[in-house]
């Protein structure tokens, strides 16, 4: 496995979302992707480590996936890339997390659109977008093909799916994205969801009960 990348996990936020830190170990740049609550932490991790933040990648705007990106951007002038489709959720963020009883600033932050098939690079760090909706409208996964793995935020969980039940779901649609997009890739590419542990696609195609 090419190891010129490292990924590390976060867990952030009432919602227990996964926030990954992707740095290059040759030139120290760096990507966050859906920093979703504690910027002090992860602006603290980039100044630790001296990590270059080169670019922030969204799966998908739900809140519990934005909470740090107005924070990130002030104190670090840099890109932040989101699939069209997402855009209204990113601008809605405070009114749908107060339907879940947080409090939220409002996110103002402009975007760059993704879209499927797009190869984005910074160093190192070379990633395909997989446009997989159904738990949100414009999510995007990131393929690591060198890595073997697959930043799959609200699409598939170890032993689960993401939920469809939220404005823009569609069941039928995110099963799909997960079959074509998701299961399609090698067996051994690791899976890093956007909440709970990670998973492997061959562990997911054998015992997934959504998917079997």
């Amino acid at each position: 496995m090419d190891e010129t990348v490292t990924v590390q996990p976060f867990i952030v936020g009432p919602l227990m979302e996964n926030c990954y830190l992707l740095s290059s170990k040759s030139s120290q740049q760096a990507v966050l992707v859906d920093p979703g609550e504690d910027a002090s932490r992860l602006l603290g991790t980039l100044a630790k480590n001296r990590l270059t933040l080169e670019a922030i990648w969204l799966t998908h705007a739900h809140f519990d996936h934005v909470g740090a990106l107005a924070e990130i951007v002030a104190s670090i002038d840099v890109p932040v890339y989101l699939h069209p489709q997402d855009k209204p959720w990113l601008a809605n963020a405070a009114i749908f997390a107060a339907q879940f009883g947080l409090s939220f600033a409002p996110v103002t932050v402009e975007t760059i659109d993704l879209r499927d098939g797009q190869v984005l690079q910074i160093g190192d760090i070379v990633a395909t977008c997989l446009h997989t909706p159904g738990h949100a409208p414009g999510h995007i996964a990131f393929h690591l093909a060198d890595q073997k793995l697959v930043l799959a935020g609200d699409t598939l969980f170890r032993g689960s799916i993401g939920r469809t039940d939220l404005p823009g779901g569609n069941h039928d649609l995110l099963i799909e994205s997960i079959r074509k997009k998701i299961l399609t890739l090698p067996q051994e590419t690791r899976v890093y969801p956007g909440h709970g542990p990670d998973t492997t696609v061959g562990i997911e195609i054998q015992s997934n009960p959504f998917l079997c």
